[in-house]
């Protein structure tokens, strides 16, 4: 099914396509977005049996952008595609299977054609004195502005998988083709499918090994009809698949490693691509390559650090043996939370790092008060409450990319509460960040029903060691909502239990 994800100020929320969609602020569309900037009937998107979607615009005030590129006449989209209505952002999205189930890297040569190095002579773009023709000049011109755009794209997106969707999408625009394949190394340096997109109805793909082997092996681009007469290849081997006119197919390198293979295919026309088209195809792939490079490199690097905050984190919840494992499902508890709450990505990755640092202060807290068995003195009291102002201070000496720089407050602040009694800052209401909140709900849930050497407790009573029912825990938290703890935050938590308690049942005996 086809559906719209709707990403506006009120929050995200997703919306399944119905074969015609009028969308607008007045309450007569079908798909209703409540937002100043969207006209009363902006735009319509119309389905078709086979979940093909075309937008088009009804002139509206501020327009109607199709991956950053306003549109004026009714537009083909596809699945990944990114549409803007004023302030409000809608990405469409499909069931699409995994790469890995749509396409096959076929082996056996039955009922395939063979393979011909056989494209249009166009080999360079024109100079102007050459021009006399007003269409290939159009023509040309479409190809190098899609590319230049999609290059831009390709700069600002982080997620890699996104990224290769993108590059299938946009080069839809410009080339007349019907499948696109991207393959990359599996961990054993074997070509694998990672990317996918077809114009027709989904279908298993078919991939010929030999032209994989081919580009694999020579790191050179290559266009392919079925004329056999392509002497680079035996006419026993054939590498186009039954159905397949045209294919062009090209390396993804960067400096001498190749790091993936982009094919596209015609099912229609034998000479579908030109020299042109390759070239362009080239740099596309050669872009996309720098950047699966990068992804890597950025990959390992994050991997690093994440294992270096759980080892430190691990490390501080160690010296209290019943508080092992105490950070991880805080942070756990607290991810199930958010995503119930739509957090936006960037705060449920500062949320992450900061529910598994927000113990890092009791590093400094004497072993005689954090090891005590029974209730705090009023001055043994302060010394334990002063580890939230002390995680900050450590967390501070931490370098965080800017985009993360709210860490250090968020994590020391998982003890304030919604009336401002709470500590290191008295902070009260909206004051606290929100993924604190989100902490402090998590943090007491775990503290609450897990085991402890000292009683539980609240004001008025006092427990066992043993961990609370599940009921007793909620009530409490629930009993603590709009003074200790911010109402829809108990609220997303009530809602996330299910997915909470499946989550503490896969975790380890502790």
């Amino acid at each position: 099914m086809t559906s719209l994800i709707i990403v506006s100020s009120s929050g995200r929320r997703k919306v399944e396509l119905q074969a015609l969609n009028s969308i607008g602020r007045h309450a007569g569309n079908s798909i209703r977005i409540p937002d100043p900037s969207v006209s009363k009937n902006h735009c319509l998107i119309m389905m078709d049996a086979n979940q093909i979607c075309c937008i088009e615009d009804r002139s509206s005030t501020n327009g109607t952008y199709v991956n950053n590129r306003r549109i004026h006449n009714k537009t083909r989209v596809y699945i990944g595609d990114e549409i803007r209505l004023g302030n409000v952002r809608l990405l469409l999205e499909g069931e699409e299977k995994p790469a890995a189930q749509m396409v096959e890297i076929r082996d056996e040569n039955k009922g395939l054609f063979s393979s011909a190095l056989s494209p249009q002579q166009e080999t360079r773009f024109l100079p102007e004195d050459e021009i006399h023709n007003e269409k290939d000049l159009r023509a040309d011109y479409e190809k190098l502005r899609v590319t230049y755009e999609l290059q831009n794209e390709m700069n600002l997106e982080r997620d890699l998988g996104k990224t290769l969707d993108r590059i299938l999408v946009r080069t839809f625009e410009f080339l007349e083709y019907d499948h696109g394949i991207i393959l990359l190394p599996d961990k054993k340096g074997n070509m694998a499918p990672h990317s996918y997109k077809t114009r027709g109805k989904e279908t298993k793909l078919t991939v010929s090994s030999t032209l994989v082997r081919y580009v694999q092996e020579e790191k050179t681009g290559v266009i392919s009809t079925n004329v056999p007469s392509d002497d680079r290849f035996n006419l026993s081997e054939s590498i186009m698949l039954e159905g397949v006119k045209s294919t062009i197919s090209v390396p993804m390198m960067f400096q001498e490693e190749l790091l993936g293979i982009m094919i596209l295919s015609s099912l229609a026309r034998i000479n579908a691509f030109s020299m042109k088209d390759l070239g362009l195809i080239t740099a596309i792939a050669n872009q996309a390559a720098r950047i699966i490079k990068n992804f890597k490199l950025h990959e390992e690097l994050r991997l690093s650090f994440d294992s270096s905050i759980r080892t430190l984190s691990a490390t501080v919840d160690a010296r209290h043996p019943l508080t092992a494992g105490h950070s991880e499902r805080v942070m756990d508890i607290s991810l199930l939370i958010a995503q119930k709450m739509n957090l936006p990505e960037q705060e449920i990755r500062i949320l992450k790092f900061a529910a598994l640092m927000h113990d890092i202060g009791k590093i400094a807290i004497p072993d005689s008060i954090l090891l005590k068995n029974g209730r705090f003195f009023p001055e043994e009291k302060a010394i334990m409450e002063s580890h939230s102002a002390k995680t900050r201070a450590i967390l501070e000496n931490f370098y965080f990319p800017e985009c993360m720089d709210t860490v250090p407050l968020v994590a020391s602040s998982h003890h304030e509460k919604i009336d401002g009694t709470g500590y290191p800052k008295g902070l009260k209401g909206d004051e606290i960040p929100l993924s604190s909140r989100i902490m402090a709900v998590a943090d007491i849930f775990d503290a609450l029903t897990e085991k402890r050497d000292y009683p539980k407790y609240t004001e008025n009573e006092t427990f066992s060691y043993e961990p609370l029912s599940l009921p007793r825990a909620i009530s409490i938290i629930k009993d603590g909502a709009g003074e200790h703890f911010d109402k829809p935050v108990v609220e997303a938590l009530l809602e996330s239990l299910p997915s909470i308690m499946d989550y503490l049942k896969k975790t380890p005996e502790r």
